[in-house]
């Protein structure tokens, strides 16, 4: 756990039509960090709302989101107009905000607190695409077979044009 000096709790994820699907893979590699050691592209999966400085050895327990995200990492922008953003003056000398997204999957961007911790399922690619993340959600390819399998295998599709060589499987002949 990176150093954290806390036990946590983190229950099964939660299933039925309120939360989207979460590959078991992802969830078997999930791990907790602070909101400062989240990195582009991660899958933001739950948060620990009780978390608040507990004392060594006090649990804390996960809270899944409906919608995990990815995340994409970034310096709160004071130029925000949404809501998150203009309420984002509480942070303190000892513990900077990091935006975590800038909307996607709701409408205002995520701001914690460095030092909250996240449960996330780290980005993992290793077929040489483009690894950086499109600054719209419709610039993905969300159709083709090629970006569905590399979907289902990463967290993440691939872009228009983009081609993998996959083997071929029974589902793809």
């Amino acid at each position: 756990m990176n150093g954290i000096p806390y036990r946590v709790a983190i229950s099964p994820r939660p299933t039925g039509e309120d939360y989207a699907a979460v590959q078991a893979a992802d969830l078997a590699r999930a791990r907790v960090v602070r909101a400062d050691e989240v990195r582009l592209g991660d899958t933001v999966l739950a948060d620990f709302p009780d978390f608040d400085r507990p004392g060594i050895g006090d649990l804390v327990s996960a809270q899944h989101f409906t919608d995990p995200y990815w995340a994409t990492p970034q310096p709160v922008d004071a130029s925000c107009d949404c809501a998150a953003c203009h309420t984002a003056n509480w942070t303190t000398a000892d513990c900077p905000l990091v935006k975590l997204t800038d909307g996607f999957p709701w409408d205002p961007c995520d701001i914690r607190p460095a030092t909250d911790l996240l449960l996330v399922a780290p980005y993992r690619c290793g077929c040489g695409c483009d690894t950086t993340l499109a600054a719209d959600w419709s610039a993905y390819d969300w159709t083709t077979p090629a970006s569905v399998q590399h979907l289902l295998e990463t967290g993440r599709p691939l872009r228009p044009g983009e081609v993998l060589h996959l083997a071929p499987s029974p589902l793809t002949r």
